[in-house]
Order: structure tokens, then C-alpha cells, then sequence
């Protein structure tokens, strides 16, 4: 696996830096950019938005421009930081129209939790980061594991090209196992359990969903779905049952530390896989729960020790994830084969690790 240098980490070229540095987008992402920026002393110019979003307003004090407006006053030569995330094609081509033009980079900052992927990260954590490259089956999976460990340290867009549709993935790994029982724990308002019907074509699928307006649409889903018998449960997934208080958002950004500042605060039922599947045995089990992966994990041992599922779980919310999760499930499935695959999304979002059984 490749080693990487200081001189390898977007924070330190940036402390360097000696032309204007401009954010690319507001909300979340943003704030979280500028507060590193401000941590390392790094000077940003200012702020702009595509077309359609600058109107009459501010973000942190700062004007929101058009990119016409900067060009116009700096030229070409200034350095462009995307803070929003896109699974639009429309929208990955305006962005990679103005890295053509400018230096474009996309700062890696934590969906979850506060540990940022420096060069120090890297160090502490490089034993643990090689441990889990050498566990994977493919060359694929090692290229995009190296890729992901690459791009959250230099932020550079090349790095995200290894992508493909998660449809394609599962077909690819999983559509010759016998899948016949599902567990779809994250399953939004039901596209990852049409898309495991349309791939795997399962008996049977209870699909989890805490956010209460997506689990109404999940629900609709499932009393239309004919091709499986889909049980919808309104819960989040965690170690153990209880109650937590949620984010809720109706989008992506829900969750624990909900993403949206549009969210509301609410209280939501918490069970663990094993207490609702009651010792139930199933074929695969879907993790994408917005940061309690490792959580959810470890409310699943005994159902994965009883039904040595296959698995696919999400590895990309918190900034350890991609290593830790990947050798969390080889020491709950030591005999299963490790694959690693990202969908083609902006940024390094969407990163599944699967679990296969031989």
C-alpha cells in the first residue's frame, strides 16, 4: 500500500498557500471546512455558490458571490474548496468544469464525530490502516481502499473515480449466494430494499427506518412491492433496545447528530438486529445507519454468529470507519471474504464494505 508524506496532506498545502482560497457552496459542510481552516490558520477570501443559490445573503459574514464575480476581480489563479456533497451527474460536471479552470480540492470532514483525517491521523492510525488493506480479496477493493485513505488526506478529485453503481456491486458479489432472507437496516424511503429485490430477489426483507415521515414512504413501498414479502420496522438499529432522541430530516441528514439544521429533535424507539429478528436466520444484512455502524454491529453479533450472513455495511460516516469496520467484521467473520466499493457520488461518500461467504 502506498506511504504518504506531510507534504501529501491538504491542511499543510493549504498553510502554505499563497493565492486567495475561496469556499465552493454554505450550509453544514461549509462550517465544518472553515472551523478546520480557522484551527490551522488558514486565510479564506471568501465564499460562492453556483447560479441559482447566491441571491442577496451571507455565510459566516461573508458575501455569497457568483464564481463569474471572483473570476472577474482574481482571474483565474485562486484556489476553490468544495464544501457540499452530489450524487448528480448535472451537478459533478458543473464542479468539474471549475476544476479545470481553477485548483479545486474537497476537504475531508467528519459526517460524525471530530477526528479529522490529518497527517498526524494518518500516523497514529497507520498499522491499523495497513492491517485492514491487506485484508481485502481484490485488487479492486485495494485500489479503491487506497484511494479513499489517499483522498481524505489530500482532498484531491481524482481520487474519487473508482466508482460504480451500487446495483452493479451487489449483482457482482452477492447475486450467486442464495440470498433468500434480508435485513435492510437504513433502508430510507426504500431504494436499497427495490434495489436488493431487483439484484437478489429475496423471499423476504424487514427493512428498519427510524426517520417517521421516510418510514411512511418506506411502508407505501413495501405494501406494493409483490416480487418480496417486505416487514417494515420503525426503529433505529443499535446495540441494545432502548430510546435515543434523533434528528429527524426526512433526507440523508438524519440521524443520532443529524446532519440538517432544518432537522427536528425527536425520540425514536432503538433495537438491536438480534431482538428483532428473535433468532431468525437470514442471508445478508445491510448496515447504512448513519454513524452507529459499529453500534448496530455489535447489537447483530449473535444473529451473525448464528446465520453467518453476508454483509454490507456502510464505512464512510465517521473518519475511522473505512479501517475499523473492516476489521471489526473480519473478527466476526474470520472464514468470509472482504470486498470494498464505492458508488460515483462527490465526496467520498457511499463506501460499502461487503462480507461474503465463500
Amino acid at each position: 500500500m502506498k506511504r504518504y508524506t506531510e507534504n501529501d496532506s491538504l491542511w499543510v498545502k493549504l498553510q502554505s498557500e499563497t493565492r486567495p482560497i475561496f469556499l465552493y457552496g454554505t450550509g453544514n459542510g461549509a462550517d465544518k471546512i472553515l472551523d478546520v481552516c480557522t484551527r490551522f490558520s488558514i486565510p479564506v477570501e471568501g465564499v460562492f455558490a453556483s447560479s441559482d443559490f447566491v441571491r442577496s445573503r451571507t455565510f459566516r459574514d461573508m458575501p455569497v458571490q457568483s464564481l463569474s464575480a471572483i473570476e472577474e476581480k482574481y482571474g483565474d489563479d485562486f484556489v476553490v474548496l468544495l464544501a457540499f456533497g452530489t450524487t448528480l451527474s448535472s451537478v459533478a460536471e458543473n464542479i468539474k468544469a471549475v476544476a479545470e479552470k481553477h485548483t479545486l480540492y474537497i476537504p475531508e470532514v467528519p459526517l460524525y464525530g471530530t477526528d479529522l483525517f490529518t497527517y498526524e491521523y494518518y500516523l497514529e492510525h497507520l498499522e491499523e490502516i495497513e492491517s485492514a488493506y491487506s485484508l481485502f480479496a481484490d485488487e479492486r477493493s485495494k485500489q479503491v481502499y487506497e484511494d479513499m485513505i489517499g483522498f481524505r488526506l489530500s482532498g484531491e478529485p481524482k481520487l474519487l473515480a473508482n466508482a460504480e453503481p451500487i446495483a452493479v456491486s451487489y449483482a457482482e458479489l452477492l447475486a450467486n449466494k442464495d440470498v433468500f432472507y434480508a435485513v435492510d437496516c437504513g433502508a430510507y424511503k426504500g431504494d436499497s430494499t427495490k434495489m436488493m429485490v431487483d439484484t437478489l430477489r429475496p423471499w423476504n426483507i424487514v427493512a428498519v427506518e427510524p426517520d417517521p415521515k421516510t418510514f411512511l414512504k418506506l411502508s407505501a413501498y413495501a405494501e406494493n412491492e409483490a416480487r418480496s414479502n417486505v416487514t417494515c420496522v420503525n426503529a433505529a438499529v443499535g446495540k441494545e433496545d432502548t430510546t435515543a432522541f434523533f434528528m429527524a430530516s426526512a433526507s440523508r441528514g438524519s440521524g443520532k447528530e443529524g446532519l440538517s439544521k432544518s432537522a427536528k429533535m425527536r425520540e425514536v424507539t432503538v433495537r438491536s438486529v438480534d431482538s428483532i429478528l428473535e433468532g431468525e436466520i437470514i442471508d445478508l444484512l445491510k448496515l447504512d445507519v448513519e454513524g452507529d455502524e459499529t453500534e448496530a454491529l455489535l447489537g447483530a453479533a449473535e444473529t451473525v454468529k448464528g446465520s453467518l450472513p453476508n454483509l454490507a455495511v456502510s464505512v464512510y460516516h465517521r473518519t475511522g470507519d473505512i479501517f475499523e469496520l473492516t476489521l471489526k467484521v473480519r473478527e466476526m467473520l474470520p472464514d468470509f471474504k472482504l470486498y470494498l466499493r464505492r458508488e460515483e457520488c462527490i465526496p467520498a461518500w457511499d463506501i460499502t464494505l461487503f462480507a461474503v461467504r465463500n
